[in-house]
């Protein structure tokens, strides 16, 4: 009956790696569904239509507050990691979803445009340990070959808070925004609790090497670390060894987002859609990159990012070009299963080249770096699509993002993006058969 019971666990384990069970690990992962659904709700739903409906705030001060949030969300990522791997996940996401319920408090009975710019800062700060605390613990609580699944994993809980979040604040809070905040306070609340009860210290501490540290000389390792110099010397050295994939995470981003102000405007101006149409591509986009994510992260562990990241950006990009030439309603549909397929592989891929590329004690730090200069491209892109809209032509954004992505393809076949890889794959490969020679000495002889 026990096996019986345990053959399907196994078969189920097999796709769910067991680490993501860890209370540590998945109660991180949480944290990032939680707070991306208030986000989620907050950007896309509440805000814009309580700014304008219910304070009476021109629309150009609602887009303000909502870059005020993104403003101090990238520009606190690097010293956040750096909190993140000096005190851990837990403190710094405590912290975060604090300020975030206070925040969502004081935007309900806010009168003032100066008081609602104070609490989009205050949830800016509140919202940026999420990011740096969920890519260090993959760093630290996963084994080196299978981080690229883990990344896929971070995506998917992603997706799945900014995608309820709008969609469920609409459904159960309707028209009264002040029962809006209510539920979104309570879910900044449950990230708290969640946080409190789940994340701990990781039971084992995986090395570059893949070796397993016990946690605790994790730690006391890491609490040196705030007052050695030869830290900050490492971190510096390790941030030049990167400084190549810098303009890689600007230009990613750039391009993406370059397409955000102009894709409601397309389908409305050019392909003549309704708002349901345009939702139902946002839905098909999104659920292919969850249903594709899995796998790709496993085959990304199994041959290495460069084989599926070079493809997928040149696809993308020369189907984006395509795109231009033949804009129908069909031809649409085809664009975004592509683009999102693509971008299933981009993501894990993209992520597994960064993450092999940070030393395990830098993991928040540098993520922080990275997400800094990842979100320049953010917040650079809306603006220049907007301006080659206005300057050449609709179909202009979707020639700047189709020859960005096209390039970056290029680039990763010659950028030494797997170097690092294969040399920490080679170290755990001589640790594993060194460890093998010691425990045959260690067998007596009869």
């Amino acid at each position: 009956m026990t096996e019986q019971a345990g053959a399907p666990r196994g078969r189920w384990l097999r796709w769910l790696e067991p680490e993501l069970f860890e209370p540590f690990l998945f109660g991180v992962l949480l944290s990032i569904t939680l707070a991306e659904f208030v986000r989620g709700a907050l950007v896309f739903s509440v805000l814009p239509n309580y700014g304008r409906t219910v304070l009476g705030f021109g629309v150009e001060w609602t887009s303000l507050a909502l870059s005020i949030h993104y403003l101090f969300d990238n520009g606190l990522r690097s010293p956040i990691g750096w909190f993140v791997d000096r005190v851990g996940q837990r403190p710094a996401l405590l912290i975060g979803f604090a300020l975030s319920a206070v925040s969502m408090f004081g935007m309900m009975n806010v009168h003032q445009l100066r008081w609602l710019f104070l609490w989009m800062a205050l949830y800016g700060i509140g919202i940026t340990p999420v990011w740096p605390s969920a890519v260090s613990a993959i760093g630290i609580a996963t084994p080196p070959h299978n981080r690229a699944a883990f990344m896929g994993y971070m995506y998917i809980f992603w997706l799945v808070g900014a995608g309820l979040g709008p969609v469920l604040i609409n459904l159960v809070a309707g028209g009264t925004y002040r029962l809006a905040f209510v539920i979104m306070t309570c879910v900044d609340i449950a990230g708290f609790v969640a946080a409190w009860f789940l994340v701990h210290r990781p039971r084992q501490v995986y090395a570059p090497e893949g070796h397993v540290l016990p946690a605790g000389q994790a730690l006391k390792s890491r609490l040196r670390g705030a007052v050695d110099r030869s830290y900050w010397r490492s971190l510096w050295r390790n941030m030049k060894q990167v400084a190549f994939l810098f303009p890689g995470m600007f230009v990613q981003t750039f391009a993406v987002s370059s397409l955000i102000p102009i894709l409601s405007l397309y389908t409305n101006v050019v392909l003549h859609l309704t708002p349901a149409m345009y939702s139902a591509l946002l839905v098909c986009g999104g659920s292919l990159v969850v249903l594709f994510l899995l796998p790709a992260g496993k085959l990304v562990d199994r041959f290495g990012p460069r084989r599926f990241l070079v493809p997928a950006f040149l696809i993308c990009g020369i189907g984006l070009g395509l795109y231009t030439l033949h804009h129908t309603r069909w031809s649409t549909w085809v664009m975004v299963a592509v683009i999102g397929m693509c971008y299933a592989f981009i993501l894990p891929a993209w992520n597994s080249v960064l993450d092999h590329a940070i030393d395990p004690d830098k993991k928040g730090a540098l993520w922080g770096v990275f997400m800094t200069v990842e979100g320049l491209g953010n917040t650079l892109g809306p603006y220049l699509g907007g301006l080659m809209w206005d300057a050449f032509s609709p179909q202009a954004p979707f020639l700047l993002a189709a020859g960005v992505i096209a390039l970056m393809g290029v680039l990763y076949i010659f950028l030494p993006i797997e170097t690092r890889r294969r040399r920490m794959e080679a170290a755990a490969r001589e640790a594993e058969e060194a460890h093998g020679r010691s425990d045959q000495k260690a067998v007596p002889d009869h």
